[in-house]
């Protein structure tokens, strides 16, 4: 009876490390075939402990609107973008520009301006991103393809390809 659980034995072995090994080669084809979307453009923080990456310009009826994510380049750091957003800061510092137009963001019926209010981003080990921004702007003519983006605290983003919906 000894020889039949061993070769039992030694079978379900063989299947156990079959499936197993199966199933690490699916998951990494899968993980090899999900693309990873490129940013539309790439700038530093000021502190250089993120890359700003533009991750989507909508165009979409007289809105665009610009995401940015927070890739850590220095694990460990807090980082201050901005702390507020004053009246000068709207209108020097927050603008997509368009051909030689400039788009200063939108504001809400209490003139608050439609993003963050303040941006601050941490950088930890091992995290695939360390904040996020968003701002609405009025969305420059159809024939306008490209924007450069321009927020205090990052280098300006330049040929952000627009999407439109």
């Amino acid at each position: 009876m000894a020889p039949f659980r061993t070769a039992a034995a030694a079978c379900a072995l063989g299947l156990i490390l079959t499936i197993t090994g199966f199933s690490h080669t699916a998951s990494a084809q899968t993980q090899s075939e999900t693309p990873t979307v490129a940013p539309l453009a790439v700038g530093l923080t000021d502190g250089g402990s993120a890359e700003a990456q533009v991750i989507e310009a909508v165009r979409h009826a007289d809105i665009l609107t610009i995401k940015l994510r927070f890739k850590p380049l220095v694990a460990g750091k807090v980082e201050r973008i901005y702390d507020s957003i004053s009246k000068s800061d709207y209108e020097n510092s927050f603008y997509v520009l368009a051909g030689s137009k400039k788009h200063l963001l939108l504001t809400d019926s209490n003139d608050k301006p439609l993003t963050n209010p303040y941006l601050v981003i941490k950088t930890t080990n091992g995290s695939a991103t360390a904040g996020s921004w968003h701002g609405r702007f009025p969305a420059p003519p159809k024939d306008v393809t490209e924007v450069s983006l321009t927020i205090p605290g990052i280098e300006t983003l330049d040929a952000i390809k627009i999407t439109d919906r």
